[in-house]
């Protein structure tokens, strides 16, 4: 279940870290907005088939993705309270609308499943902030 990382990327939750090492850059993609992505299928899949490595990567998703083992290691750690806030929301999103790819991802970027619990425990504080 730690493919939440992947969507945290997906969504421009955590992205690009800053000169400040102890938090991802909060402007990098905030021209991207989380609801209307989760909104729009056709924007969603093709994000979703980015980080899958099964369709092409625009210059965000790409970037998104190279961030994705950092940012699934640490839970995130370096993600502001709002990008945690927005990474629980699409997470949650995905999770409950789109299982199918949302199994996918999990299996992709935790093989092991190793993160389940730990995922769990951070989507139900960050949808809290």
């Amino acid at each position: 279940m730690a493919a939440w990382g992947c969507l945290v990327a997906l969504l421009a939750v955590a992205v690009v870290v800053s000169g400040d090492v102890d938090k991802y850059d909060e402007g990098r993609f905030a021209h991207i907005d989380v609801d209307e992505v989760l909104a729009n299928q056709r924007i969603l899949t093709s994000f979703v088939k980015c980080f899958l490595d099964q369709g092409p990567c625009t210059a965000d998703a790409r970037e998104m993705k190279r961030l994705l083992p950092e940012v699934i290691d640490s839970l995130c750690a370096k993600c502001t309270d709002n990008q945690k806030k927005l990474m629980a929301k699409a997470v949650l999103h995905v999770k409950n609308n789109r299982p199918s790819e949302w199994q996918q991802l999990s299996d992709k970027y935790d093989p092991d499943h190793t993160k389940e619990v730990e995922l769990d425990k951070f989507l139900s504080e960050a949808a809290s902030l």
